[in-house]
């Protein structure tokens, strides 16, 4: 039996989606990246450990695909995202009608959607796939009972639709397999990274925080975490098949303190020549971890700031505030942290009085880079549930807006905010003056504006 794991590309721009990380449900890419599919990474590692087939994955992102190519396999199992979930409905109709393979489809929208998508396919997996998808090859392979197959919707040759019972999130994330890097290209990049080839890592599964926005605890209700050397031999396990550059992709790398600080001491002990960064949140940190993590390594943290109003933030749960942003940035600015800051405009109850405070703390607290999105409800999310429902294809994060301002005043503002944040002379001087490899500023600012089409061009030329 052959297992085709599929990265679809409906489009010229980048769509990133994950199916394990919850809240990359399919979002056009804002910057000049091509990132590894991780959770099919480790969805592939997991069905090779649990079971005798073959699995091969295929990001269309990177490389070509085309319908007759899935004729040589048993199951084709398709990456969904929101936006694009219709060319997958198409997609999933020309395989089985010409390549006659059976189809499934994973990530959070066709998981939460499962009993209105169920009929363009033959499996849904509603949990977590490295979970679901091993025991489901295994039914298949071996002829047995589909019902018994746990978090699976599926549709009968009688075309009528079964709901199987839920599987249980992973409860020791240590005993699952690395990620099958040997079947992953290395041509990936980030032109925010400093060393190539990149390598993406998932520590930890769920988040504890309450951010009305996201969709996280849609597969984790739960927050669980690796152990610290389980995520050290990983690191090594990778960089002995020649990879250079680490990202700790989850939620919140650093939602516990002891464990990261644990990472950094054995990345210290073992002596390990290792450049990583991660994603975090403001009030997730403090100096004495944030000065462990630049010894052992970490030269960039993106943080998930969204607003630069008080009342929004409180609005959305986030839970921080602006003194604490304030605050963080400053120490990482001074230990020489990189820095890239993620904001958010249009989110419900958003005015123009919000979006220029938004504007302000941006340049207060200078980031290295930054982004701006136009906020976009995701599947799982509470305000996805209050939420009127649109085209699927409206939710872009770049031309929908679900607040009171039109999408025209929102984008305006966003490509005024890019032009007046990178296009300012002090902004080169101050990222030359934080790093002792001023050609790797230079190299990155071309390659950041000779490559950054699409979304960020789209918002300039609008403002």
């Amino acid at each position: 039996m052959k297992i085709l794991l599929l990265n679809p590309s409906s489009s010229k721009r980048k769509i990133l989606r994950d199916p394990i990380l919850t809240r990359c449900t399919g979002v056009p890419s804002k910057a000049p990246y091509v990132w590894p599919p991780i959770g099919l990474a480790y969805i592939a590692s997991a069905i090779r450990q649990f079971t005798d087939v073959e699995v091969k994955i295929i990001d269309a992102q990177m490389e070509k695909f085309e319908v007759d190519m899935a004729k040589e396999f048993n199951l084709v199992v398709i990456n969904t995202g929101t936006p694009t979930i219709n060319f997958e409905i198409k997609l999933s109709q020309k395989i089985k009608e010409l390549a006659g393979s059976k189809v499934a489809f994973m990530g959070v929208h066709a998981a939460y959607f499962h009993r209105e998508l169920a009929k363009y396919c033959d499996f849904i997996i509603r949990c977590e796939p490295d979970a679901v998808l091993p025991n489901l090859i295994k039914c298949l392979d071996e002829s047995e009972d589909i019902s018994k197959v746990k978090g699976v919707t599926w549709k009968d040759n009688k075309e009528r639709i079964h709901v199987n019972d839920d599987e249980k999130p992973i409860g020791n994330l240590n005993k699952l397999p690395f990620q099958a890097a040997d079947i992953l290209s290395k041509k990936y990049y980030d032109i925010l990274a400093k060393r190539q080839p990149i390598a993406f890592m998932i520590t930890s599964r769920g988040c504890p925080f309450k951010c009305k926005f996201c969709s996280a605890k849609f597969y984790s209700p739960k927050y669980r975490y690796r152990s610290a050397k389980n995520v050290v031999e990983e690191i090594k396990f990778l960089m002995k098949k020649g990879y250079k550059d680490f990202t700790f992709f989850d939620d919140s790398f650093t939602t516990n303190k002891k464990r990261v600080i644990d990472v950094c001491n054995l990345i210290l002990e073992e002596k390990i020549n290792v450049a990583w960064r991660c994603l975090s949140r403001v009030d997730a940190v403090d100096e004495i971890m944030l000065k462990k993590m630049k010894d052992s390594g970490c030269y960039q943290i993106q943080f998930g700031v969204e607003s630069g109003s008080q009342r929004m933030l409180d609005v959305m749960k986030k839970g921080t505030n602006i003194n604490i942003i304030k605050k963080t940035f400053d120490i990482c600015d001074k230990m020489g942290i990189e820095t890239v800051g993620f904001f958010m405009l249009g989110y419900p109850g958003e005015n123009l009085n919000s979006i220029y405070e938004t504007l302000k703390l941006a340049n207060d607290i200078k980031p290295d880079f930054v982004t701006f999105n136009l906020f976009t409800p995701l599947p799982g999310s509470d305000e996805f549930k209050r939420i009127p429902r649109r085209e699927w294809e409206h939710y872009d994060f770049t031309s929908t807006s679900f607040c009171d301002l039109p999408a025209e005043s929102v984008s305006k503002a966003i490509g005024e905010a890019y032009r007046g944040y990178y296009l300012r002379p002090s902004y080169i001087w101050r990222r030359m003056r934080k790093t002792k490899n001023p050609f790797r500023i230079i190299k990155q600012n071309i390659n950041f504006w000779a490559k950054r089409s699409g979304v960020l061009w789209d918002f300039i030329k609008k403002a």
